[in-house]
């Protein structure tokens, strides 16, 4: 179990109160949702213990993330993480040396699926397809917990699409997927709950069912959730025409 605890808070949140405790267990796939900036990437970041954690206290079975666990987490950003210099099969040579549990068979049929070519340098890729190199080395890592930020960016619908059938073909129970993305209502038949971001801290924790019996759906529960104002920009257009703006 990965368990994210809050630190108590000096300043209050604009769209209330923060989740003093989030668990995340294998088996999930989790959307971390929010506006930009409101500190998904970071949060990531925190939990994989890549920046300082003023915000929270992370462990993963009740230990501190350290880099005695950290092989227990993935992470495939749209930031990128790889060597550039390297070629995808050089990366791959690298992944099998440094994670034992590298897998050889998902990252074959992932690659050959997506027709990645394996003597390319990954600085030579196209945006999209440095993306999803990307997201297929956070998959085949051999973690327990994954974390896409943003895996599906400069990748056009039919590859988005093709993805998401992938993942739920090959996603095991041992493994727990969170993807923080602003396509919401693409990942919306993939996902089993939702965790909401909003100045660094989880401040919703949904589960479709809930959102189910409560006979709504993400968009419309993120917009109550953020108070999101439906007629802002009819407004402004209104007052740039009265030359009010």
């Amino acid at each position: 179990m990965l368990e994210i605890k809050s630190f108590e808070r000096s300043v209050p949140l604009q769209n209330g109160s923060f989740l003093e405790r989030v668990t995340l267990q294998p088996g999930e796939i989790v959307a971390l949702l929010g506006k930009n900036g409101s500190g998904k990437t970071t949060l990531i970041k925190e939990i994989l213990d890549m920046k300082e954690r003023p915000l929270h206290t992370i462990t993963l079975d009740g230990k501190p993330v350290s880099y005695k666990n950290l092989h227990r987490l993935a992470l495939g950003s749209c930031e990128h993480t790889f060597f550039g210099e390297f070629t995808v099969e050089e990366q791959k040579e690298f992944y099998e040396m440094n994670f034992p549990n590298f897998r050889k068979d998902r990252f074959k049929l992932l690659t050959e699926y997506f027709e990645i070519p394996m003597k390319w340098k990954l600085k030579e890729l196209s945006v999209g397809e440095k993306n999803q190199v990307e997201t297929v080395f956070a998959l085949c890592q051999g973690a327990e917990y994954i974390f896409l930020d943003e895996p599906f960016a400069n990748n056009d619908l039919f590859h988005r699409k093709d993805f998401y059938k992938l993942l739920l073909g090959i996603l095991e129970e041992t493994e727990c997927l969170i993807i923080a993305t602003h396509l919401v209502e693409e990942v919306e038949s993939v996902i089993g709950r939702v965790l909401l971001v909003d100045q660094f801290d989880v401040i919703a924790d949904v589960s479709m069912d809930e959102m189910e019996e409560e006979n709504t759906d993400v968009v419309a529960w993120l917009k109550k959730k953020l108070n999101y104002n439906e007629g802002k920009a009819a407004e402004f257009i209104r007052r740039m025409e009265e030359g009010n703006v």
